[in-house]
Order: C-alpha cells, then sequence, then structure tokens
C-alpha cells in the first residue's frame, strides 16, 4: 500500500521543474524552486487528507483532477518576483551546476543560487566589471549576495579592480574574509580556513578574533580559532586560476590596454625597456583575438605581432622590449 505522503510523486516533480523553466525562460533558480515546491507539497497532501472516497478508480479520478490544480499552483508561485540576479557565468570548463542542473557559459545567476564544480572543473563569475570571482575544481558556494559568498567547501579566487569602491565578503564555517581593496584566494576543507593574499590586504574574522593579511601573507585558522600566519613561498596559491582568464577584446584596442589586463590576471608588473618602448606601447593597435588562451601564451603572441617581445623572469617584473634582429 502506498503511503499518502509518497503520493507526492505522482504529480512528477520533473513536470513541475519544466514548467518552471518554461515561466523563466532558463534554469530555476534553485531557492526559488524549493519554496515552490515545499508550497505545492503542502498544498498536495491538504487536498490529500480531505478525499472522502476509498474507493481507488474514484481517488485516482479525484487526484488526476486536483493535481491540475496543484500545477496552477506551481505555475502561479513561479511567477512571482524572482531574486535579483547578481552575477553572470563569463567563462567554465568541465561540469559547473546549480540544483544538479548544468550552468551554461552566459547564465545569469540569482542571489541564493549555489554553484557546485565538479572534479577538473571551474568557472568564472562576473558581479560588475570591477568584481569576478573563480571557483576552483570541487568547490560548492552560495551566492549571498551582491556583495558576499558563502563558501561552503573548496576554493574561490577573488579579484577586485585597484581603488574600485567595491565592499564584498566570503562567508565561511571557520571565519569571515573581507577584502581591503585586493585580490586573494579562501579555502576551506572542513571546519579550517586558509587565505592567501596576492596584493592590497584582507581582515579575517574568527569568533572574537580579528586578523589583517597582507599581500604575500597566508593566513591559517584551525577549527579551535587558533591563527598561523606565513609568507608566501610561491604563486602555488593561485596557479590554478590562469585557466579561467578574465574575458578580454584586444580589437582595435592599444597593446598597452591589453598589457593591464596581463598585469591584473597574473600579478606581475609590467615595465619596459625604455620611454620609446613605452609610447610603442600606448600607440600600437591590436588585432585578432586572444580570449580564452592562458595570459602568457597571450602575452606571448599579442607583444610578437607588434614586432616587441616580454621577457618573463620567474620572478619580478615582466620587460616588455624590442624583439632583437
Amino acid at each position: 500500500m502506498t503511503d499518502k505522503k509518497d503520493e507526492w510523486t505522482g504529480l512528477d516533480e520533473a513536470r513541475l521543474v519544466r514548467l518552471m523553466r518554461t515561466a523563466q525562460r532558463g534554469s530555476p533558480d534553485p531557492a526559488a524552486r524549493e519554496r515552490a515546491f515545499e508550497a505545492v507539497r503542502a498544498e498536495w497532501r491538504k487536498a490529500q487528507s480531505q478525499v472522502a472516497s476509498p474507493r481507488p478508480a474514484r481517488r485516482a479520478l479525484w487526484l488526476a483532477a486536483a493535481s491540475v490544480g496543484v500545477i496552477a499552483l506551481a505555475g502561479a508561485l513561479w511567477l512571482q518576483p524572482f531574486a535579483p540576479q547578481i552575477a553572470s557565468l563569463d567563462r567554465a570548463y568541465g561540469s559547473v551546476t546549480t540544483a544538479g542542473d548544468p550552468l551554461a557559459v552566459g547564465t545569469r545567476l540569482r542571489r541564493g543560487a549555489t554553484l557546485v564544480t565538479a572534479a577538473d572543473s571551474g568557472a568564472l563569475l562576473r558581479y560588475s566589471p570591477d568584481l569576478t570571482l573563480r571557483l576552483d575544481a570541487g568547490t560548492r558556494v552560495t551566492l549571498a549576495d551582491a556583495d558576499s559568498l558563502r563558501l561552503e567547501d573548496g576554493r574561490v579566487y577573488v579579484a577586485i579592480s585597484p581603488g574600485a569602491a567595491v565592499s564584498y565578503v566570503v562567508h565561511t564555517a571557520a571565519g569571515d574574509v573581507r577584502h581591503v581593496g585586493t585580490r586573494f584566494v579562501v579555502s576551506t576543507r572542513g571546519t579550517g580556513l586558509d587565505v592567501a593574499v596576492r596584493d592590497g590586504a584582507v581582515q579575517v574574522e574568527a569568533g572574537s578574533r580579528a586578523e589583517r593579511a597582507e599581500a604575500g601573507e597566508v593566513l591559517h585558522i584551525a577549527a579551535d580559532g587558533s591563527v598561523v600566519r606565513s609568507v608566501l613561498a610561491d604563486d602555488a596559491p593561485w596557479a590554478w586560476v590562469g585557466k579561467l582568464p578574465a574575458p578580454i577584446v584586444i580589437e582595435g584596442k592599444p597593446l598597452a590596454a591589453f598589457l593591464r589586463w596581463y598585469a591584473t590576471e597574473t600579478g606581475r608588473r609590467v615595465t619596459y625597456a625604455d620611454e620609446s618602448t613605452r609610447a610603442r606601447a600606448a600607440a600600437a593597435i591590436l588585432h585578432g583575438s586572444v580570449d580564452g588562451l592562458p595570459p602568457a601564451q597571450a602575452l606571448a603572441i599579442v607583444t610578437a605581432s607588434v614586432d616587441l617581445e616580454a621577457v618573463v623572469p620567474k620572478e619580478g617584473p615582466v620587460l616588455i622590449r624590442p624583439t632583437p634582429h
């Protein structure tokens, strides 16, 4: 005998999801979808409790009629105002999902959405021209609002343009990380928290403690609240970020604009052999596209196209100079 509470499955949740997708013309917002589901389930169970006839045939007819009303309720709920769109999926590789549904590049993301990247996967989210977020493989986040995110598991890289009036907080179970004009990586597995600062500074708030970390520093916050501070030995915390470069259009733009993008993406300062080379970079107009290429590869292609070369040492600034002949 089927339990009444299980007869919800006869309504077909998949059909309700399709209805919602049609109403939204896109992937349903998980938070809104769950609210609709819960309301519809409650209505369905309430209606079931009012069935007077135990006869299978009559009960089946009644349930079929009731399902029409419940689906209508679902549609009405789904057509209520949605949570605002706060970011977009600008780039991705591998599997990126929300509520189990795959996300396509270009999808607008609503407040409250939970995103999951699988193994060997990653995503670049854009909130505004001054704020982007990268998700590493095996990461789960919830977009709390336009200025905050909850990192449940995995690793994120926050990039904010220098001088931009942007506020952003990464919430974790171990504490909150607030930017102070910076680019940084936050990672958490289990109950611990690691923060590596690429440039600028961050404020880390864990319980009653507040710690500030500057560029080149790493903070590890353990489950008991203890803090260990260390100095970055290499670029390992953000080596994975190069797989998700921010989109760039170079067609009709000067080389100097591309070099600013390169510096932002890599954290490397760009210098020039002399003032004449600096002037060439400002005047040289680029053509074509390098969008999607890793910054190092894009740099080599672009500088060669204007008869310049980039000298990229293991550490320190990148030097732009005329191509030797």
